[in-house]
């Protein structure tokens, strides 16, 4: 059996963690979950799209509201002088032009050139500063066509109206521009949450599916980090994706249409007040790769934490009878704070790089202000044009300042990422222990043969040089001192546990050629651990027995005494108990298991006794159902009472690993002093 290295994942996950960024192959294998709800991430990216234009349209009415208040001329003024611009080439036209008797005043011959037919001639003055000979200049140019945006803008709103009726058209159109926006923005969050949503309960599902198929050793160092897999890695990984196509796409899609609207201004300074993006990405890049592996160690906290509490909730009774509530409140605040301190680095982290982005906002815009106030000094721009230039650019910065978190979550979501498909990156049991043959039902013998096993990370052997051979329908009772290897060998059956060395065997055939289902579907097994899910009663006892019908389930439960208690219910078979079966007492959940293997009715049969006293009429009735269910079946039993290994056909004596001697209890008692002793100090009578 290929070893997986479970210390290791208790400490960091398996195998060898990347120390990559958002662009490592874990975080494109976590996006990938959402391409197949692409259809609800297609509708929120259109609707973010139309979001974007729709925030630049609003956007983009600062400059005719800027002008209707600052300019005399009102809207239709600057709509004829953008006209005219464009229909000349000159640029800033109202600031160079030179009115004499050929142009008239300013507005009329502005709304003269704007609906002038193309190809007409005009002649105009324009001072120096715009003349290629460094004086007054007469210029005469052929007007091109006019633009197609400015009629239509302009017979919806008359010109005869007052400036402060034409600021309510404005504004009309800008709130519904507004509420347009708003809307394709609720569009776009809804369904891309959809889609996200999806995506990791999908993700959920295979990390399910994947650790329920891995090997027993996978799980010998404890389930708290895989339960903080499903917790903990699961939400950053969903916070992580919301961020990334969410704000990690609307932001962007908004501050390009901010952007056009701005180039549209004056390209020229915003593209130098863009010159500070280099310095932003590498700030990024160097302070997410330090959230990621502060937020790697902080998940891994959280499961050392989950593994504290539920140690110590389900001991609680312990901790209270030894009054012990202060040891477990200082173990708990010591992990709490290894925790504190991870989340203080990643807040820090968080802390520094808004300030330090906004810091360089501020350092561009402030150079792209200065700029434009000397483009007003010089009447280069008017200052309309400068208040909606700030304004504009003053803006473009919001998206990347709200791109600062965005990282920080998406950099959490990768080191999530990292620990869940390490965990999904190992092999599955089937392929580590599936071998070819179908095993038919045993009709001969199992065999152990030189069989020896360590756990993973343990210093000696469980198992050393076992040798047993078990008749198809003997039953064999095993005792032994703690830790002489009694529930590992019958562990050994199922293979939930390959011998390092050794064979085990059935009617002659090694059980690792066997395929899994041939060779589990074969055994009924009843922990020392009684397992109860929370359940019905009925769903407890079909448990794993498919097709079983429910006259066939009360059968079982009768031959198992379990009936009796649970007609005793209100609910009957269909009552749900707690937790772990936390309403039944000790008695009753071991026949409610029995119960279970009863119906698989399986050709062998694995009892591993619990050692907990019971009370004595469950002990009586346990003892009847085993000894009526052994009969014709190969039944192994881990026996902690006399009462329970006195029926058995042979009884097994273990110590240190070895089998040390075996036979009937007579025989034993005669001959094996170990047997004796465990008779006086251990098995109970």
């Amino acid at each position: 059996m290929s070893e997986i290295n479970v210390t290791k994942f208790a400490a960091q996950g398996p195998g060898k963690t990347p120390k990559g960024s958002i662009r490592s192959r874990q975080f494109r294998r976590m996006v990938s979950y959402v391409w197949p709800h692409r259809k609800y991430m297609a509708i929120g990216f259109a609707a973010a799209l139309v979001a974007a234009v729709l925030n630049a349209v609003s956007l983009g009415a600062i400059v005719p509201v800027l002008n209707i208040l600052i300019q005399e001329h009102g809207l239709h003024g600057w709509l004829d002088r953008c006209v005219a611009e464009q229909r000349t080439g000159v640029d800033n036209l109202d600031l160079v032009l030179i009115p004499d008797e050929e142009t008239g005043p300013v507005d009329e011959w502005f709304q003269d050139v704007a609906e002038a037919p193309s190809g007409a001639k005009v002649k105009f003055r324009i001072r120096s500063a715009a003349s290629p000979g460094g004086e007054d200049h007469l210029q005469e140019v052929t007007l091109a066509a006019p633009p197609g945006g400015a009629g239509p803008v302009r017979s919806l709103v008359p010109r005869e109206i007052a400036r402060l009726t034409t600021l309510v058209y404005v504004m009309i159109f800008v709130s519904i521009a507004v509420l347009l926006c708003n809307t394709a923005r609720f569009l776009a969050e809804y369904y891309v949450s959809i889609g996200v949503y999806r995506g990791v309960m999908d993700l959920r599902r295979n990390l399910y599916a994947r650790v329920l198929m891995l090997p027993m050793s996978f799980f010998t160092q404890g389930t708290a980090q895989i339960v903080s897999r499903f917790v903990q890695d699961a939400q950053e990984i969903q916070r992580g994706l919301l961020a990334l196509f969410g704000k990690f796409v609307r932001e962007p899609l908004r501050a390009l249409a901010i952007l056009a609207v701005a180039v549209w201004l004056d390209w020229r300074i915003t593209l130098t007040a863009l010159l500070v993006g280099p310095c932003a990405v590498l700030i990024f890049m160097r302070v997410g790769h330090s959230i990621r592996k502060a937020n790697r160690r902080l998940l891994q906290a959280y499961g050392t934490m989950i593994d504290a509490l539920t140690t110590t909730l389900q001991a609680i009774h312990v901790v209270k009878a030894y009054t012990t509530e202060k040891t477990e409140r200082v173990r708990l605040w010591r992990i709490d704070e290894r925790a504190f301190r991870q989340q203080l680095r990643i807040a820090m982290l968080r802390a520094f790089l808004r300030p330090m982005l906004e810091v360089l906002a501020v350092i561009a815009f402030s150079i792209a202000t200065v700029w434009l106030g000397k483009q007003v000094i010089d009447a280069e721009i008017s200052p309309a044009d400068f208040g909606a230039l700030v304004i504009v650019l003053a803006m473009l910065f919001d998206p990347f300042r709200r791109l600062s978190d965005v990282y920080t979550r998406i950099s959490r979501a990768a080191a999530g990422a990292d620990r869940i498909f390490a965990v999904m990156d190992m092999t599955p049991e089937a392929q580590l222990l599936e071998g070819a043959v179908q095993l038919p039902e045993l009709a001969d013998r199992i065999e152990f043969r030189d069989v020896t096993f360590t756990y993973p990370g343990a210093a000696s052997p469980a198992l050393s040089e076992v040798d047993l051979t078990v008749r198809r329908g003997e039953t064999v009772a095993i005792v032994g001192p703690n830790g002489s290897g009694k529930t590992t060998l019958v562990n050994m059956l199922p293979r939930f546990f390959d011998p390092d060395q050794g064979t085990i065997r059935f009617d002659g055939v090694d059980t690792k050629t066997a395929t899994l289902k041939s060779l589990r579907r074969q055994i009924s097994l009843v922990t020392q651990d009684t397992v109860i899910f929370e359940a019905s009663l009925a769903d407890n006892v079909a448990y794993g027995a498919e097709g079983a019908t429910r006259d066939q389930g009360v059968a079982a439960a009768r031959r198992a005494y379990a009936d009796e208690f649970i007609t005793e219910k209100e609910q009957g078979y269909d009552t749900v108990v707690g937790e772990r079966g936390s309403t039944l007492s000790g008695g009753q959940k071991q026949r409610l298991t029995i119960a279970r293997a009863v119906l698989r009715d399986a050709p062998i049969f694995i009892f591993d006794e619990a050692p907990s006293q019971i009370d004595s009429e469950s002990e009586h009735k346990i003892q009847e159902t085993l000894k009526e269910f052994s009969k014709g079946r190969t039944t192994f039993i881990v026996a902690h009472r006399l009462s329970t290994i006195r029926f058995a056909d042979r009884i097994v004596v273990m110590d240190g690993g070895r089998i040390i001697d075996s036979g009937t209890h007579e025989d034993l008692l005669a001959r094996c002093g170990l047997y004796g002793t465990l008779c006086k100090t251990q098995l109970i009578e």
